[in-house]
C-alpha cells in the first residue's frame, strides 16, 4: 500500500513536470524572436519581491522581451535552488537570480557553461561565474543603520531581528551592523533572532526578546517585514521607549514612520533592481560588456517627505 501511495505521489509530480514543460514550450513558441528571461526571487508573493518582479516585467514589455518570474511559496533556499535547476533545464535566453547562498554557485556556473547569461539581483555570489550583480550594497547599508543608531541613542542596548541566518544579503547587513556597534563603547547587541522574512515571526521573536531583555532600547530590523512585526510586539508590551530602525520603504513601513513608531528606514529600490537587471541581460544579449557590480541607490529615510 505504501509503495502504491509513493508511486501515486511520484506520478503526480512527474505529470506536473511534464505539464510545466509543455506550458513552457507553448510560451516559447508564442514568443517568436522575443528573448525569454527567467527571474527567480526569494519568494513567489511578497511585497518587496513583487516590486522587483514588476520592474522587470515593465522593462520586458517596453523592450519586446518576456519575463517569467518564479519563487517558492515560502522562503526556502532549497526550493529556490530547485527552481534554478528547473530554469536551467528550460534553457532560457537569460537568468536573473537572487544569489542568497553559496550553494547556488555550482548551478550558476553550470548555466554560464551552457551559454545562459546569469545576473544576480538583491543578493550576490561574487565567487560564481555570474556576469553581473544588481542591487544594494548590503554591508554598507548595515553600517549606515548602525551609525544612525549611534548618532541618536546615547547608550545602546540593541536587539536585532534578521530575515535569515543563512541568506547572504541578510548576513551582510547584520555583519555591517555588528562591525560598527561592536566597535563602540556605548553599544551592546543583546540578542539576534530570525524572522524568516515573515511578519508574524518578527512579532513573536521580538516579543520574546523584549521579555528576555527588557533593557533593550534599540530594535533593528534587517528584512522588509521585520519592522511591522517589531512594532506590533512593542504595542502588546506597551513599549514606546525603543528606537526602531529597519529595512525598506514599503507602504506599511512608511505609515509607521509617519506616525513616529519607526525612527529610520533604509530605502532600497526594488523596482529599479528589476528594471536594471533586465537591462543588463538585454545588454549582454546584444553582445556588449556590462559592469560586474551595479549598486542601486539606497539611503536612510527619517521623514516620509524625503
Amino acid at each position: 500500500m505504501l509503495a502504491l501511495s509513493l508511486y501515486g505521489v511520484f506520478l503526480i509530480l512527474d505529470m506536473r513536470a511534464i505539464h510545466g514543460q509543455i506550458e513552457d514550450e507553448k510560451i516559447r513558441e508564442s514568443l517568436g524572436e522575443r528573448p525569454y528571461i527567467i527571474m527567480i526571487g526569494e519568494v513567489e508573493d511578497h511585497a518587496y519581491w513583487n516590486l522587483v518582479r514588476d520592474g522587470g516585467k515593465a522593462y520586458a514589455e517596453a523592450h519586446h522581451m518576456y519575463l517569467h518570474y518564479m519563487g517558492p511559496e515560502n522562503p526556502n533556499p532549497n526550493d529556490q535552488r530547485d527552481l534554478l535547476r528547473q530554469a536551467i533545464d528550460i534553457k532560457p535566453d537569460g537568468l536573473i537570480v537572487q544569489g542568497i547562498s553559496d550553494t547556488f554557485i555550482p548551478l550558476i556556473n553550470e548555466a554560464i557553461a551552457r551559454g545562459i547569461p546569469v545576473v544576480t539581483v538583491d543578493s550576490d555570489q561574487p565567487d560564481s561565474d555570474r556576469i553581473s550583480y544588481v542591487g544594494t550594497d548590503n554591508y554598507a547599508m548595515g553600517q549606515a543603520m548602525a551609525r544612525d543608531v549611534l548618532s541618536h541613542v546615547e547608550t545602546i542596548k540593541a536587539g536585532v531581528i534578521t530575515g535569515s541566518e543563512t541568506n547572504d544579503h541578510h548576513q551582510l547587513r547584520l555583519a555591517g551592523i555588528e562591525s560598527v556597534l561592536n566597535e563602540s563603547d556605548q553599544a551592546e547587541i543583546l540578542s539576534v533572532a530570525v524572522s524568516n522574512i515573515k511578519r508574524v515571526n518578527a512579532r513573536e521573536k521580538t516579543y520574546q526578546m523584549l521579555r528576555d531583555y527588557p533593557e533593550i532600547n534599540v530594535l533593528v530590523g534587517v528584512s522588509a517585514l521585520d519592522v511591522i512585526g517589531m512594532t506590533e510586539a512593542m504595542d502588546v508590551l506597551g513599549r514606546e521607549d525603543i528606537y526602531v530602525v529597519g529595512f525598506d520603504t514599503l507602504k506599511e513601513n512608511l505609515e509607521l514612520l509617519a506616525k513616529g513608531r519607526v525612527d529610520t528606514l533604509v530605502s532600497q529600490q526594488p523596482y529599479e533592481m528589476g528594471m536594471r537587471s533586465m537591462d543588463v541581460i538585454r545588454t549582454i544579449l546584444d553582445g556588449h560588456d556590462v559592469p560586474e557590480m551595479i549598486h542601486t541607490e539606497s539611503r536612510l529615510v527619517r521623514d516620509v517627505t524625503q
